[in-house]
């Protein structure tokens, strides 16, 4: 445990030591929580990045103007996939 300071401002600083383990740089966004405790945790906020490349896809993507046109096709006949048919 490593004492720190609290600004005029509201602003506490993280120490380096905790900053490198959770991998917090300048301007990264973090979520605080407090427990019924009072404890309080402070966790990064993950970006939308870190899924990248978790998706298994069943068949390759199109370029956006053609995925909008088979959407509306799709649509017009009142069909979606994964959609049981009627």
């Amino acid at each position: 445990m490593f004492p720190t300071k609290l600004s005029s401002k509201g602003q506490l600083t993280i120490p380096a030591r905790y900053r490198q383990r959770m991998r917090l740089t300048g301007r990264r966004r973090v979520f605080v929580e407090q427990l019924e405790d009072g404890t309080v945790l402070i966790r990064p906020a993950r970006s939308i990045l870190h899924l990248a490349g978790s998706l298994s896809l069943k068949k390759p993507l199109l370029p956006p103007e053609e995925e909008r046109g088979e959407v509306h096709e799709r649509m017009a006949k009142g069909k979606t996939e994964g959609q049981p048919q009627r």
